[in-house]
């Protein structure tokens, strides 16, 4: 198998490639539900060695709202220092940003979500490669929505598959 390198991985992100978030279907409309089931959807049904799931309990969420911030997305992880594994983490995405610079606003939603729970699996933002990432600021989020090589090779090699 090859090596990849993102640049670097982030220090902290989740011990294994299978996660769960909290149930959001109660707290969201259709197509808020629907963005963040296709977010989901894009990771699982990558090349990647990873699992999202949604339990009716859990330490993690997805949350999204109007903030008073200039961010698409922003994704918080308490973790343990000496460890770096992932004991929590909160995946926020700005509708109101989202709203303001998106032509097509389910698909640009989709890919912060995307690239949100990248950080989970240890993924840093703006890798400094030619290639396409999901990571990357100045990918075109109205058209990519779903973990690119480049990603999901980095995630294999954290995760062995």
């Amino acid at each position: 198998m090859v090596a990849y390198a993102a640049d670097p991985y982030l220090p902290y992100g989740s011990k294994t490639g299978t996660i769960n978030v909290k149930n959001y279907s109660d707290k969201y409309n259709d197509q808020w539900i629907s963005i963040i089931d296709n977010g989901i959807s894009a990771w699982n049904n990558s090349r990647a060695n990873v699992a999202i799931s949604t339990k009716l309990f859990s330490n993690n969420s997805i949350e999204a709202a109007r903030y008073d911030a200039t961010w698409y997305g922003l994704t918080t992880q308490t973790y343990n220092t000496s460890t770096g594994y992932t004991s929590k983490f909160v995946v926020q995405v700005n509708a109101k940003t989202i709203s303001a610079d998106a032509s097509d606003f389910a698909n640009f939603a989709k890919s912060t979500v995307t690239h949100e729970f990248g950080h989970v699996f240890w993924l840093v933002d703006n890798p400094s490669t030619a290639q396409s990432s999901i990571m990357k600021y100045s990918r075109n989020r109205n058209i990519m929505t779903t973990p690119q090589t480049f990603d999901i090779n980095n995630v294999n090699a954290k995760y062995g598959g």
